[in-house]
């Protein structure tokens, strides 16, 4: 069969996945980027959600309790997609399997971040247009509109594909939130070719891990030529389309384009059981050791992550590489909170909201 997951498996690795995901969600201390989020001058749904929480609760883990929550009605939603392209079998289970072993992903459960809530309202959006629900599906891209990432080329993707399959009122809505989006330029275009595409491939080789990246893009370019292009098909597609067409001539932030291509692991899964299951069985050799790599890299990438924290605990700078960064301030943070200082000298720029976070100004 190849790559797969029974259900029993899937059960078993799904709880050893939540355990690590809660443990490292309360040993992690909140970082820079997190801060950063959190005191955006520019309105987003994430940082809107970051301080209604630090509001009601400080200085406290349960900042990241309803970003950890979206997550896991993400994989609810992903699941219900990958049944309807996949159908109930082990081939489903493998793709929440790679989708949850994604870097990028596995962050998104553990620390507060722009990703986790246009990755839930586009599989929202996904699976209420399978299930045939307008409101929703018009509720979900209206409230993409306020992510501060680029969901214009997500309404660019719904706006093509109501029109090829002439569904013309997706099409009409989507179009007309792309064009308001590109009216009010939610999203800059500019800048001069730079060299920036290397970079774009840079962060999705770092969120995705590079030979799935290159698996994810293989299998929308298999799809485009040979398999039926559903709305997940038109999202996945173009959003990585316009990330590299800007990026010849533009910086593509991390958050911008990553939440609309890193859900694909149901088509990634599509086009590999397409491939293996009309082959005879001594043909499929070189395709499931190629899905061996990729998931091989994609569990030494998270382990990475994983382990970050007890290297850091019982080694610390013994162990030169990894960035001690996220401990340390957090830890210079917490002492001068407790040594009730108000402000302090030399904060480093990209820490000055970290600071913020626990009380802490710049003197």
């Amino acid at each position: 069969m190849g790559c797969g997951f029974s259900k029993k498996s899937f059960l078993i690795f799904l709880a050893i996945y939540a355990a690590t995901v809660l443990w490292l969600l309360y040993f992690t201390p909140f970082t820079a980027v997190e801060a950063n989020l959190l005191f955006e001058s520019r309105f987003s749904l994430s940082s809107f959600i970051a301080q209604v929480f630090y509001k009601l609760f400080g200085t406290s883990t349960l900042i990241r309790v309803p970003f950890f929550l979206l997550s896991i009605l993400s994989l609810k939603l992903l699941y219900e997609i990958a049944k309807e392209h996949l159908g109930v079998n082990s081939y489903s289970y493998f793709s929440l399997f790679l989708y949850m072993v994604t870097p990028g992903v596995f962050l998104s459960f553990i620390i507060v971040n722009y990703a986790t809530i246009p990755i839930f309202l586009t599989l929202l959006f996904i699976w209420a247009h399978l299930r045939g629900i307008k409101i929703l599906q018009a509720a979900a891209l209206v409230l993409l509109f306020f992510t501060n990432t680029a969901a214009f080329a997500l309404f660019f993707a719904a706006a093509l594909y109501g029109y090829s399959k002439k569904e013309w009122w997706l099409a009409i809505v989507s179009a007309s939130l792309f064009i308001l989006s590109s009216v009010i330029e939610s999203y800059p275009i500019d800048g001069i070719p730079r060299g920036h595409l290397m970079q774009l491939f840079g962060i999705y080789g770092a969120v995705m891990s590079p030979l799935y990246f290159i698996a994810a893009l293989y299998a929308v370019y298999r799809i485009a030529i040979k398999k039926e292009r559903s709305l997940f098909w038109h999202i996945s597609a173009v959003t990585i389309t316009v990330a590299i067409v800007l990026s010849i001539r533009q910086k593509i932030r991390i958050t911008d384009f990553t939440p609309y291509f890193v859900i694909v692991a149901p088509l990634v899964v599509s086009v590999y059981k397409d491939i293996v299951t009309v082959r005879l069985k001594r043909f499929r050799k070189v395709y499931t050791r190629a899905c061996a790599a990729v998931v091989a890299v994609l569990l030494l990438e998270t382990s990475a992550i994983i382990l970050h924290y007890p290297l850091y605990k019982y080694f610390n700078k013994k162990i030169w590489l990894i960035d001690t960064s996220i401990y340390t301030t957090a830890k210079k943070a917490k002492a001068y909170k407790k040594q009730k200082l108000k402000c302090i000298k030399n904060i480093k720029k990209r820490d000055k909201n970290l600071y913020k976070y626990y009380g802490i100004k710049s003197c």
